[in-house]
């Protein structure tokens, strides 16, 4: 993202524009991570910490699970497509097997045009 906008403020008026655009893009993240990052350390043994960490758990499973539904409906264009994904997710299920392992066979099955 920060590449894109930096090429329409390249575009747009040169290289000022495209630095401008890619601070304008990752400034106001960064600076709000930072800041929360900062709060929260300072904080790290106030009570409420826990409630938030607990509260947070089933909002990042959520987020996890809806962004591998976009992805696999995305990438699932064929029968082949559709078996690679289960069979992803029985053995993420199953096993303790890092998922990067599933990446790796996937996008080496999608590399040699097996997919």
């Amino acid at each position: 993202m920060i590449l894109m906008m930096g090429l329409v403020g390249w575009k747009v008026w040169g290289f000022p524009g495209a630095v401008a655009s890619a601070f304008a893009t990752f400034g106001p993240p960064c600076t709000m991570y930072f800041t929360a990052y900062r709060l929260w350390d300072r904080f790290r043994d106030a009570p409420w910490q826990r409630i938030v960490r607990l509260g947070l758990v089933p909002v990042i499973m959520g987020l996890v699970i809806a962004g591998g539904t976009v992805m696999a409906r995305a990438a699932d264009t064929s029968w082949r497509a559709i078996a690679v994904t289960i069979a992803a997710a029985a053995i993420t299920l199953a096993t303790r097997l890092s998922p990067m392992w599933m990446l790796l066979v996937g996008g080496a099955l999608g590399g040699l045009g097996l997919l």
